[in-house]
């Protein structure tokens, strides 16, 4: 398995991405709130080579 965590803002989100070993396999990122942002975040995710169902995605809650 792979898992991403998002640390998600209004502006910008960070994100990085471990194994199921805790090698790190996305270095921490910054992208934005955005159509390109999140392009980027699903770029990165697709150079990993893997079957989706193999990537498991965490976001914290927002406050309010």
């Amino acid at each position: 398995m792979i898992y991403v965590g998002v640390d998600i803002a209004k502006l910008n989100h960070f994100a990085s991405a471990i194994s199921s070993d805790g090698e790190v396999l996305i270095e921490l990122f910054k992208f934005t709130n955005d159509a390109g942002g999140f392009q980027i975040l699903v770029s990165k995710l697709i150079s990993l080579n893997t079957e989706p169902d193999s990537i498991i995605i965490g976001l914290e809650s927002t406050a309010k």
